[in-house]
């Protein structure tokens, strides 16, 4: 039976929950921007989160952030909306560009906690009130969190419009996973079936396209290097990328189609222990080249899922 409990984490609330006989348990702060602290499945941690309060404060690589209203980078943070133009503040200093959108660490509320034998819920709701300079546009965000007893998790991100006209929406999740203490450089990687988006030094996009086939194969990632964005080319309902050792494989998906997770951006820290894979739903600079730009009407939501498994080798 999975079981749920509320603990202090510094100035914050922990809400966690765990099935001690599978070893499958997460916890998270709701006050902190939702954001998953850790993530065991089988057992094992298989999220670089934050060991201690003082961590969130640092927000070291936007560690479990979720990204909204746009993830990635947007050019010099200014962008063009029904003839205004609107700027983020610029907090990328290397590229000069605003980096993952708002709202990173402002506070969600805890409005669902479910437990029973084969599976734990949590949902947590973020609710903006149209004051921000920059996006000056009602809306909500809401987030679930799904632990199951068969070393299953799921994400669901849901972002309504609760503006009176239209307004440009994109979101992403940045979550680090890792499968033991050696790291990236002796795990194994494999991709699905997807390009390469071409970047120039500022990285936001050039509008070309690459066909990238490195990781087609299940291959050791070894000193490769990866900050790189990827739209995924295969017309299915699910792409999976496959994380492994020798004794474990993580088989990570995300949702595509219509408004889905059709975008990924691979990244490895300079510490190389974990890999960062972060879904999205359009394309880094999306403000500007509208590549995956959802165009959300008054009272229409946005809502995709991704998750991950684990199993023995």
């Amino acid at each position: 039976m999975f079981q749920a409990k509320k603990e202090k984490f510094g100035r914050f609330e922990q809400v966690s929950i765990a099935h001690e006989e599978s070893g499958n348990r997460l916890s998270l702060v709701p006050e902190h921007g939702a954001c998953l602290l850790n993530l065991q499945l089988g057992g094992l941690s298989v999220l670089d989160g934050y060991q201690r309060p003082e961590e969130l404060d640092f927000n070291n690589w936007s560690k479990s952030r979720f990204l909204f209203p746009f993830p990635n980078r947007l050019k010099h943070g200014t962008y063009h909306w029904d003839g205004v133009i609107y700027q983020f503040p610029i907090n990328d200093g290397q590229t000069g560009n605003a980096l993952h959108g708002m709202g990173m660490t402002d506070p969600f509320r805890y409005t669902k906690l479910e437990t029973n034998a084969d599976e734990a819920v949590i949902e947590c709701s973020y609710k903006n009130d149209g004051k921000h300079p920059a996006y000056p546009f009602r809306f909500s965000l809401v987030v679930r969190f799904t632990l199951s007893v068969d070393n299953r998790f799921e994400l669901q991100m849901t972002f309504q419009n609760l503006h009176d006209k239209p307004i440009p929406v994109g979101i992403g999740w940045h979550p680090y996973f890792l499968l033991d203490e050696q790291g990236v450089d002796k795990w194994r990687l494999q991709l699905p079936p997807c390009e390469m988006i071409g970047i120039d030094p500022q990285m936001i996009p050039t509008g070309k396209r690459y066909e990238y086939d490195r990781f087609k194969q299940e291959r050791v990632i070894q000193s490769e290097v990866l900050d790189n964005c990827f739209v995924l080319s295969d017309p299915q309902e699910r792409a999976s990328l496959n994380l492994s050792n020798e004794k474990h494989r993580l088989e990570y998906w995300q949702e595509m189609g219509t408004g889905k997770f059709n975008y990924i951006q691979l990244f490895t820290p300079p510490h190389r222990q974990s890999l960062a894979i972060e879904p999205m739903t359009c394309n880094v600079d999306a403000f500007n080249n509208g590549d995956g730009l959802v165009r959300l009407h008054p009272g229409e939501r946005l809502s995709a899922h991704c998750g991950l498994s684990l199993r023995s080798m």
